[in-house]
């Protein structure tokens, strides 16, 4: 038997090396990727977000998603990437592979 608390992951995804890059413009693109991943993953709940110039710390429910966490991460690490691009950032890596995860 399964609680929607099974569901609740706490995650922190870092920038390369824990560079503070996550600050100004760049700031909102990860603010719009966050707001925007509801959109692709309907069900996903972002329960509480806080971006710091050096990570983003998100807790997600995934209750209502029959989704790989692995896959979402990636697919918003991506929008954020492909936004800064547009916007003429010339980063070639802006996150660590890696990342922290805790099941709550």
């Amino acid at each position: 038997m399964s609680s929607s608390d099974d569901s609740r992951y706490e995650i922190t995804l870092y920038t390369t090396e824990r560079k503070p890059l996550l600050e100004g413009n760049l700031r909102g693109m990860v603010e719009q990727g966050l707001r925007s991943l509801p959109g692709r993953y309907p069900g996903l709940k972002i329960l509480r977000h806080t971006v710091h110039p050096d990570r983003v710390e998100m807790v997600l429910d995934l209750n209502r998603l029959d989704e790989d966490l692995a896959r979402i991460l990636q697919s918003f690490k991506s929008e954020v990437k492909g936004l800064a691009k547009k916007e003429g950032h010339t980063l070639h890596t802006l996150w660590q592979w890696a990342y922290e995860e805790k099941q709550l």
